[in-house]
Order: C-alpha cells, then sequence, then structure tokens
C-alpha cells in the first residue's frame, strides 16, 4: 500500500453552504492528521467540520464540531487523526464569507 503526505483539501466556502473539502476515492483511504480554519475578518464567526460515509445522508453522528466559534482574524489548527476509509467526505461549512480550511494528512492507496 502506498502512503502520500499531502494536501488533501483546502477551502474558502461560501456561508451558510456545506461543502466538501476532500473526499476519498473508491479505492483509498486517508488519515487527516492536521486541519487548519483561519478567519479573516475582523467579526467572530462559526464553522462546522462533518465526515460521513458518501452513501448516508447528513446526521448528528457525522459532526467533528458543530458550531465552534472562530474569533475575528484568528487560526484555528485541530490536531489529531480524523481516519477516512473509501467514499468518505470531510466537508465544512461556516457563517462567514472569509473563512479557509484546510486538511493535511496521508492518502494510502
Amino acid at each position: 500500500m502506498a502512503q502520500t503526505y499531502e494536501i488533501l483539501g483546502q477551502l474558502a466556502p461560501s456561508a451558510n453552504t456545506l461543502t466538501n473539502v476532500f473526499v476519498t476515492g473508491a479505492s483509498s483511504s486517508s488519515i487527516v492528521g492536521t486541519i487548519t480554519i483561519h478567519n479573516f475578518s475582523d467579526a467572530n464567526t462559526s464553522y462546522s467540520l462533518v465526515v460521513r460515509p458518501i452513501n448516508e445522508a447528513l446526521a448528528n453522528k457525522h459532526f467533528i464540531i458543530r458550531g465552534g466559534i472562530l474569533p475575528a482574524r484568528e487560526m484555528i489548527s485541530i490536531t489529531g487523526a480524523v481516519t477516512m476509509n473509501a467514499n468518505a467526505i470531510l466537508a465544512a461549512n461556516t457563517h462567514g464569507s472569509s473563512v479557509s480550511f484546510n486538511a493535511y494528512g496521508v492518502e494510502i492507496t
């Protein structure tokens, strides 16, 4: 099994739109080691992170963080392994329009 350490996904989503940061392939899995979330605005905002199988509708059990507060002009770094099997989605949502999400880790094929 090949392991590739990489930027898994980078995203600056529209406000109030759950958007995929990273999706594993049908024949791969991944370990997300670090997620950074940066607020570029002068106002606090909220954010959410979700990991779910691609074939499941969004439910409460899929939230890693729901409604976390991101202070103005601050960055949050989340470290620790989030394992994603084949066909899994890491998605993000924010109520602000100036927030970026970055996921770093290893893809296993």
